[in-house]
């Protein structure tokens, strides 16, 4: 696949992020297991947010809380953002990996 200037600017940082700045002298296929692993997290935190999302939400739903309404709202906002963040940093790690592995 061949990759715009933008599109690999983009992974290199992902990369030195993720990997770090030395990793020339790291084989190919620790960087992907070193980024699977990340993505793999990501899924996690995925995870969590999604039942912190349900809980607040059952809970107040079912007028078990004495939350506010504006401070709910304010919370599944947080935890929304949170989710699209977190999409899209998986993302980018999966644009990466698949850039490696056409290496």
């Amino acid at each position: 696949m061949n990759y715009t200037d933008e599109e690999l600017t983009r992974i290199n940082t992902v990369l030195d992020y993720h990997v770090g700045k030395d990793r020339d002298g790291k084989p190919l296929a620790d960087q992907v297991r070193i980024l699977e692993h990340r993505k793999r997290r990501f899924l996690f935190i995925t995870g969590i947010n999604i039942l912190a999302l349900i809980f607040f939400s059952y809970w107040f739903f079912s007028d078990m809380t004495e939350l506010s309404s504006w401070v709910f709202w304010v919370l599944i906002t947080v935890f929304v953002l949170n989710l699209v963040s977190v999409n899209y940093q998986k993302r980018q790690l999966q644009q990466a990996i698949e850039y490696l592995n056409s290496r």
